[in-house]
């Protein structure tokens, strides 16, 4: 009997996420579109099984394919860091609707991209940035400048002891940070 209403509840659950898979799968490839990754398609796939697991009876897993004719596969074994970022953000903007964490850390989103990709992230994160605290360590321009606040973070070694320091930029040496990392110099 127990078995039984477990069936019926995990195949309820099972029917549920099959809506949002696909829903999902279609709001991401949008997303990526927007993030200069037009060619992707992203596919949550839910697959029931036989066995029940910790999760009911399904199996969810996301692929992407992010060149055209190409197969999808596993996210995990194709995405490079720079498209996995972009994948990550664009699942959190998404999310950002209903997600409840207040603060979200993004750590070099911009690893492998630059230009257009950079102005597309920035702008995601500054969405986000409407209902959630984001932190964000980058190195490019264009997503430092969308900040309403910026620090420097650097290393120093005295004494064979790295140090972090970290100070909080005014207008002016915000100017010049962005000045340096664009092309190296404060001009």
């Amino acid at each position: 009997l127990i078995e039984k209403d477990m069936k019926i509840l995990a195949t309820k659950m099972s029917n549920i996420r099959l809506k949002y898979a696909k829903d999902l799968s279609e709001k991401v490839n949008n997303e990526l579109a927007d993030l200069e990754m037009k060619n992707s398609n992203f596919i949550v796939s839910v697959v029931q099984e036989d066995e029940f697991n910790c999760n009911g009876i399904d199996c969810v897993q996301f692929y992407i394919s992010t060149n055209k004719g190409e197969e999808a596969k596993e996210l995990e074994k194709i995405a490079s860091g720079g498209e996995m970022s972009r994948i990550m953000l664009a699942i959190k903007t998404i999310l950002s609707n209903t997600d409840e964490t207040p603060i979200m850390i993004f750590d070099e989103i911009d690893t492998g991209i630059s230009g257009k990709a950079a102005k597309a992230v920035a702008g995601k994160l500054k969405l986000i940035s409407e209902k959630h605290q984001v932190i964000c360590i980058t190195h490019q321009p264009s997503i430092a400048a969308r900040g309403d606040q910026n620090f420097f973070i650097s290393k120093v070694t005295n004494d064979e002891r790295t140090h972090t320091n970290i100070k909080k930029l005014s207008e002016e040496e915000v100017i010049n940070e962005i000045a340096r990392i664009s092309n190296g110099d404060i001009t």
